[in-house]
């Protein structure tokens, strides 16, 4: 419903409609969003509970939004993978937060057992870096042994952060989780349908160029501006709610393997330049808040 109109000039308007200021020359894109905090007393009804400041990446308050994503999808949909879900052949236990490793945890193709992992969703980006570190028939042994997070390549160690923060124990990487230089890949891509749609949930580095890059990145100042004042308050912020641009345009989803990646996955964090998405078949969910409908 359109709650106020302001003309500039004979030629363009803005409205707002509900908690979104849209321009008449572009409707279908808002250019700023208009958030309350909670427990306070907006001087305007009919704006959203919202977040006009993010919190870093990984950081406690991002952790918390997450995790309650997570629970809200446990509890109202249909999207869990089955109870009896079996882990896949490789799996990297991420132990304990502090800890300076991880592990590389085998089973016998076919005959695993019940457990519950995340997955990543990443460009490999430069393949001599990328070969680095990998799995192979020569140093997969010590990889069971253990793995330094200090050398591995900082999207890895970024989804390992997330990971233990999350409070899930295994995680799934495609090139330390299958051997790189024998016929192991022939047999592990056969099962990638399963890998992801078996995950408790998939982590997509979609704001990294390659495992080098990372995806725990300083967001982008924001501009906002409170009106009002004390508890009768609220702010009028840049619009980045854009999962059009953010995700189903980024770099990464551009890879035939990775929209194979996402359709198979149940439920995704995608892990963008301005803020976290949550997708399942509930819809998808931003980081400030807003819930987008069912598409």
């Amino acid at each position: 419903m359109e709650l106020w109109k302001i003309s500039i000039t004979g030629d363009i308007h803005f409205f707002r409609t509900g908690s979104l200021l849209v321009c008449s020359a572009k409707p279908e894109q808002p250019i700023a969003s208009l958030y309350t905090l909670p427990r306070s007393n907006p001087i305007e009804s009919g704006i959203q509970i919202g977040s006009p400041k993010l919190c870093d990446p990984a950081s406690a308050m991002n952790v918390r939004v997450l995790s309650e994503w997570i629970k809200s999808c446990d509890q109202t949909h249909n999207c869990l993978p089955k109870a009896d879900s079996l882990l896949p052949t490789r799996v990297l236990d991420v132990g304990a937060e502090g800890t300076d490793h991880i592990r590389l945890v085998g089973f016998v193709r076919g005959a695993t057992r019940p457990g519950k992992y995340l997955a990543l969703s990443h460009r490999w980006g430069d393949p001599k870096q990328h070969r680095e570190f990998c799995t192979l028939t020569t140093n997969i042994e010590d990889h069971k042994k253990g793995i330094m997070i200090a050398k591995m390549p900082k999207t890895f160690r970024d989804a390992v952060k997330i990971t233990r923060r999350l409070g899930v124990q295994y995680l799934w990487i495609d090139s330390l989780c299958i051997i790189q230089n024998n016929d192991d890949w022939e047999h592990e891509s056969h099962l990638m349908e399963q890998v992801y749609s078996s995950a408790y949930a998939t982590i997509a580095a979609t704001c990294s160029s390659g495992t080098e890059d990372g995806f725990i990145k300083p967001r982008p100042d924001r501009q906002c501006v409170m009106m009002g004042e004390g508890n009768s308050a609220y702010y009028v912020c840049e619009a980045i709610d854009d999962f059009y641009e953010d995700v189903d345009q980024a770099e990464l989803n551009t890879r035939g393997w990775v929209l194979q990646e996402r359709a198979l996955s149940r439920r995704t964090i995608h892990f963008t330049e301005r803020q976290c998405y949550w997708e399942c078949g509930g819809g998808v969910r931003c980081e400030t808040l807003t819930i987008m409908k069912k598409y």
